[in-house]
């Protein structure tokens, strides 16, 4: 791993040289703040849409003269800035990226005027009964506060941020100690690392922030919103999945999920609810892992009068999965599938830096994806069985959904 030095701060640098097409792709990764440690709900969501006003009105009309894309995204566990640009406008890139980074529109009136749009999208997503269910999902399972509205804040919060608020994240958040660079792209690295450096420089050096853990409640749920107008019953559901990314045996459940929910048509989940009983257009469950808690995560959407079933499907199918595992069969497919895909994965420089990223946040050795197709190959069925039958965490499965009374 490399890292660049900027007054006794080692920042981790991500790097990639590729000279296949003239352009620049730049990552700036804040880790350990976002959604996890908004004291207002939304406020590192309203953060990134300051950073998406850029310094002036002219700031973002300059770039898009020189085909430059900056933009800023904020989720629950970190906020980031992207970059691309054509290697010829990086420098003019790299100013403006440093001009935006040291003063950002902290400003009353631009404030006012995001706070009306964020608004305006909240109201409109009171609608969006997917994005409800997901919502009350996240709510009843975790019941800590972070899980009670989405990133974006709920009315009452976003009325409340302030200019005061807005500069107290910045400070506590936009710094060097808790930041990630990812570059690559038609660059030296000698040269790139100066440039950085030059803009690392005036940044401030920061503190870091202790990482969060989160863990699912204990008790079942099975939450019902009732809204009248709803055609459909939108459905969630997770349970949680004991495990971390620096488990040996880790490549196991990505198998075993691809089998049981994740692998589209042929999975246990799409195969029973879609293909045999006609229930769902679309049912899936995942392996939805973070560095703040880590869950087995689900979706169906299907006629109101067949909620109860599909959920009654959902329970038996993972009760099957648990105590018979999978088919040798459905092993060979998965293998097959997951190894030969991978070329797809590493297809594109932005690619390769995200999965590259990934494995460095994940706290895995750098090309440890790669490593691990290998130990996919030998899987043998035994093992996976005994893998998915020792975690019987999974059978513990909340549901939440958005129905009428049908």
């Amino acid at each position: 791993m490399q890292y660049l030095d900027s007054r006794g701060v080692k920042i981790p640098f991500i790097f990639e040289k590729n000279s296949d097409f003239p352009i620049v792709v730049l990552k700036l990764v804040f880790r350990n703040c976002a959604r996890s440690y908004d004291e207002i709900a939304g406020l590192a969501k309203m953060f990134s849409r300051i950073l998406n006003e850029g310094v002036d009105d002219k700031f973002f009309k300059d770039l898009e003269f020189r085909a430059i894309n900056l933009e800023a995204s904020s989720g629950f566990e970190s906020l980031e800035i992207n970059l691309s640009c054509l290697k010829e406008n990086f420098d003019f890139a790299l100013k403006s990226l440093e001009k935006l980074l040291l003063k950002p529109r902290i400003e009353e009136k631009i404030l006012q005027k995001l706070k009306i749009n964020a608004l305006g999208e909240l109201a409109s997503k009171n609608s969006d009964f997917d994005y409800l269910a997901k919502n009350l999902l996240n709510a009843q399972i975790f019941k800590c506060k972070e899980f009670q509205s989405s990133n974006d804040g709920d009315e009452k919060s976003i009325e409340t941020l302030s200019l005061k608020d807005l500069q107290n994240f910045y400070k506590n958040f936009i710094h060097l100690s808790d930041l990630v660079v990812i570059l690559g792209g038609d660059l030296e690295e000698k040269q790139a690392k100066e440039d950085l450096l030059k803009l690392l420089s005036k940044l401030q050096i920061g503190k870091k922030n202790t990482p969060k853990k989160y863990e699912l409640s204990k008790n079942i749920k099975d939450e019902i919103l009732l809204r009248p107008e709803s055609e459909q019953a939108y459905i969630y559901f997770a349970t949680p999945f004991f495990a971390d990314f620096k488990d040996k045996d880790l490549y196991l459940a990505k198998i075993a999920l691809f089998v049981l929910g994740q692998g589209g048509f042929g999975s246990r989940i799409m195969e029973e609810i879609r293909v045999k009983r006609g229930l769902a257009y679309s049912a899936y469950a995942m392996l939805d892992m973070n560095m703040s808690f880590s869950r087995v995560f689900g979706y169906l959407q299907t006629k109101n009068e067949s909620a109860k079933e599909a959920k009654k499907i959902v329970k038996e199918l993972f009760e099957d999965f648990i105590k018979n595992g999978m088919t040798q069969n459905e092993l060979d497919q998965a293998k097959n599938f997951l190894i030969g895909s991978t070329p797809l994965r590493y297809e594109s420089l932005s690619k390769r830096l995200s999965m590259s990223f990934n494995e460095f946040y994940q706290g895995l050795n750098l090309g440890y994806y790669k490593e691990e197709l290998k130990l996919m190959e030998k899987v043998k069925l035994e093992t996976i069985n005994a893998y998915i039958k020792k975690h019987q965490e999974l059978l513990n499965i909340s549901f939440a959904s958005i129905q009428n009374e049908n």
